[in-house]
């Protein structure tokens, strides 16, 4: 036995004896390792490892649908398999329907979508599907008799040089027969909220809202006879707060569900009842509406700490001397209810109380020629208390692509994941968040000057608007893409 075992092992031949001491078991190894490092094995684990991933980008994009719906939708709609062109001279354009599309934007990974078509889904939720980075009116739950208009708000894609038309949808333009509901694309359930509705001319291809009415024409004064006659001419508007239950083929307070003020006689309507001397007055184009609602749930303590004051308008704001009363009762409202004003002054006392627990959102009815501008805030052109909310605030601001990308990520999987489809979920998580936030900058900016030019019309005071006006909103902007490279 020695000599076996001391005996060298022939050269000759191919495989030792059984009892070589684990020779051949190691040898047998080695040729399974070979085997299993073939090309078609390196290929099949490869394709293992791009579906373990792709199954973790779309957990990671749909648990925050609310940051990403865009690439959600097109990760879930995905069959995990793509053709994306190589990064050298053989790209082609994809068919992302923008104008002036970037061949290098399509460049990413084969399992994953291209950015330019997250880019078009992502665009198409905003302005389609009621998915826009900031409070609308919505397409959805509007009478499809009456028009949704605005001029675009137009962004530019610093990344492929495109331009981007997202749609705001804030001016409501009547039917042509009878009152039309449309509502807004957030409610409010508890809490204190605000909006401003600007009352447009008759000509639904002028919207004159904003131009501030002469004397004469002011809400307190008795209007002249040619006035009254151009108003029949122009339509009439209800404007207010509705739930979902509210009828769309009926005007706002036709129904429980609603709450409304209507322009001729300031009248107050709920349940098709209508109130004309309850201490409303008349409005017509060029004025400025308030709408202030108040909710308090059953745990909403109702003290002076937790509950603020809602029957007036801040007249520090936007300066005493402009004429501005704020109309504020001493008392703290004590259940849930809705003020109405116009033109910073408040109408009546409580226009409604003991408000229905619901969602209110706010409602706008037209008919004929009316027309109305929405302004959700967060500026208006009378600013409501401190303790008051824009409607504004029921939409989250669309954090930083950076920050997205950061909470994105936070749903991991302990799974090894290939890093170069990770890499490409990256760059589409933060073409989204920069696209949406984009949208609501602009928004923003664009909504702090039309609010600069109604003050300055009115000549009311500008001062909380002039320093931040510009600047801040554009850096801001150009700091969404500031790390993005594609």
């Amino acid at each position: 036995m020695m000599d076996e075992v001391s005996k060298p092992p022939s050269s000759q031949s191919p495989t030792p004896s059984v009892s070589s001491d684990g020779n051949k078991k190691s040898e047998v190894g080695s040729a399974a390792a070979v085997k299993d490092n073939t090309p078609t094995r390196r290929a099949a684990v490869a394709q293992a490892l791009e579906s373990a991933s792709f199954a973790a980008v779309v957990e990671a994009a749909c648990s925050h649908r609310n940051l990403i719906p865009g690439l959600a939708e097109s990760l879930e709609t995905s069959s995990g398999v793509g053709v994306i062109p190589s990064r050298g001279g053989n790209a082609k354009n994809s068919s992302s329907g923008i104008e002036g599309d970037n061949v290098e934007m399509d460049v990413g990974h084969p399992i994953l979508p291209s950015i330019n078509a997250v880019s078009n889904t992502a665009l198409r939720l905003i302005n389609d599907f009621n998915l826009p980075p900031f409070v609308t009116m919505s397409t959805k739950d509007s009478a499809p008799q009456l028009k949704l208009e605005d001029p675009p708000l137009m962004t530019t894609d610093n990344d492929g040089g495109n331009t981007l038309n997202i749609r705001r949808r804030l001016v409501v333009k009547g039917a042509i027969r009878g009152y039309r509901m449309s509502r807004a694309t957030h409610g409010v359930s508890n809490g204190c909220y605000y909006y401003e509705a600007i009352i447009g001319g008759g000509d639904n291809n002028n919207n004159n809202s904003g131009q501030k009415r002469p004397l004469h024409e002011s809400s307190n004064q008795e209007e002249p006879s040619d006035l009254a006659t151009k108003r029949q001419k122009t339509g009439h508007v209800r404007i207010g707060w509705s739930t979902h239950s509210g009828d769309l083929q009926a005007p706002v307070g036709y129904d429980a569900s609603s709450y409304a003020i209507r322009d001729t006689g300031g009248s107050r309507i709920h349940k098709s009842r209508r109130e004309d001397k309850w201490g409303g007055t008349e409005f017509g184009p060029g004025d400025v509406v308030g709408f202030a609602i108040s909710l308090y749930s059953d745990n909403t303590a109702k003290s002076s700490t937790s509950v603020p004051s809602s029957l007036g308008l801040d007249s520090a704001t936007i300066g005493g001397t402009n004429g501005v009363s704020n109309g504020m009762k001493a008392d703290n409202p004590t259940g849930s209810h809705i003020c109405f004003f116009i033109n910073g002054k408040q109408v009546g006392d409580k226009a409604f109380d003991n408000i229905t627990p619901g969602t209110y959102y706010p409602a706008v009815s037209c008919y004929s020629d009316a027309s109305v501008k929405l302004n959700f805030g967060p500026h208006f052109v009378y600013p409501p208390n401190k303790g008051m909310q824009p409607v504004s605030d029921l939409c989250s601001v669309p954090s930083r692509p950076e920050d997205v990308l950061d909470t994105v990520l936070t749903t991991s999987t302990s799974k090894k994941v290939d890093e170069r489809v990770v890499s490409a979920f990256k760059d589409l998580v933060k073409k989204e968040s920069a696209i949406r936030r984009d949208a609501y900058l602009r928004h923003a900016a664009m909504q702090k000057k039309e609010i600069l030019n109604l003050r300055t019309e009115r000549g009311l005071s500008t001062h909380d608007l002039q320093d931040t006006v510009k600047a801040p909103i554009e850096q801001s902007v150009d700091e969404c893409y500031a790390s993005m490279h594609f």
